[in-house]
Protein backbone atom coordinates (compact mmCIF):
# COMPACT_ATOMS: atom_id res chain seq x y z
CA UNK A 1 0.00 0.00 0.00
CA UNK A 2 2.86 2.39 0.83
CA UNK A 3 4.46 1.72 -2.58
CA UNK A 4 1.18 2.49 -4.32
CA UNK A 5 0.93 5.85 -2.51
CA UNK A 6 4.49 6.69 -3.56
CA UNK A 7 3.66 5.86 -7.18
CA UNK A 8 0.52 8.01 -7.03
CA UNK A 9 2.44 10.92 -5.48
CA UNK A 10 5.23 10.58 -8.07
CA UNK A 11 2.62 10.49 -10.83
CA UNK A 12 0.95 13.62 -9.45
CA UNK A 13 4.27 15.46 -9.31
CA UNK A 14 5.09 14.37 -12.86
CA UNK A 15 1.60 15.36 -14.02
CA UNK A 16 1.97 18.81 -12.42
CA UNK A 17 5.34 19.25 -14.11
CA UNK A 18 3.89 18.26 -17.48
CA UNK A 19 1.01 20.72 -17.01
CA UNK A 20 3.50 23.52 -16.37
CA UNK A 21 5.51 22.54 -19.46
CA UNK A 22 2.29 22.41 -21.48
CA UNK A 23 1.35 25.92 -20.31
CA UNK A 24 4.79 27.20 -21.24
CA UNK A 25 4.54 25.64 -24.68
CA UNK A 26 1.02 27.03 -25.15
CA UNK A 27 2.31 30.54 -24.41
CA UNK A 28 5.16 30.09 -26.87
CA UNK A 29 2.73 28.93 -29.57
CA UNK A 30 0.54 31.97 -28.93
CA UNK A 31 3.56 34.26 -29.18
CA UNK A 32 4.64 32.65 -32.44
CA UNK A 33 1.12 32.95 -33.83
CA UNK A 34 1.07 36.64 -32.94
CA UNK A 35 4.44 37.12 -34.63
CA UNK A 36 3.17 35.32 -37.71
CA UNK A 37 0.11 37.58 -37.86
CA UNK A 38 2.33 40.64 -37.53
CA UNK A 39 4.57 39.37 -40.32
CA UNK A 40 1.54 38.78 -42.55
CA UNK A 41 0.27 42.29 -41.87
CA UNK A 42 3.71 43.74 -42.58
CA UNK A 43 3.83 41.86 -45.89
CA UNK A 44 0.58 43.54 -46.91
CA UNK A 45 1.93 46.88 -45.74
CA UNK A 46 5.14 46.33 -47.65
CA UNK A 47 3.17 45.47 -50.76
CA UNK A 48 1.09 48.64 -50.39
CA UNK A 49 4.23 50.71 -49.88
CA UNK A 50 5.82 49.20 -53.01
CA UNK A 51 2.68 50.00 -55.02
CA UNK A 52 2.69 53.57 -53.69
CA UNK A 53 6.36 53.97 -54.62
CA UNK A 54 5.64 52.67 -58.12
CA UNK A 55 2.79 55.19 -58.56
CA UNK A 56 4.99 58.06 -57.35
CA UNK A 57 7.83 57.03 -59.68
CA UNK A 58 5.39 56.90 -62.58
CA UNK A 59 4.09 60.38 -61.76
CA UNK A 60 7.62 61.72 -61.42
CA UNK A 61 8.58 60.19 -64.77
CA UNK A 62 5.60 61.90 -66.42
CA UNK A 63 6.49 65.19 -64.74
CA UNK A 64 10.11 64.89 -65.89
CA UNK A 65 8.90 64.21 -69.44
CA UNK A 66 6.74 67.36 -69.32
CA UNK A 67 9.67 69.42 -68.06
CA UNK A 68 11.90 68.07 -70.82
CA UNK A 69 9.22 68.91 -73.38
CA UNK A 70 8.86 72.43 -71.98
CA UNK A 71 12.64 72.94 -72.08
CA UNK A 72 12.71 71.72 -75.68
CA UNK A 73 9.86 74.05 -76.64
CA UNK A 74 11.58 76.95 -74.87
CA UNK A 75 14.73 76.32 -76.87
CA UNK A 76 12.77 76.47 -80.12
CA UNK A 77 10.91 79.62 -79.09
CA UNK A 78 13.92 81.42 -77.68
CA UNK A 79 16.98 80.14 -79.44
CA UNK A 80 20.25 81.30 -78.09
CA UNK A 81 21.91 83.31 -80.83
CA UNK A 82 25.28 84.67 -79.82
CA UNK A 83 25.38 86.89 -82.91
CA UNK A 84 22.03 88.49 -82.14
CA UNK A 85 23.01 89.85 -78.74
Amino acid sequence: MKRLEELVNDSLVLLKKKEEENESLRLQVEALSADRRKAAKNAAGTRELDEFKARVKKRLARLAARIDKAVTMQDTLFPEDPDGV
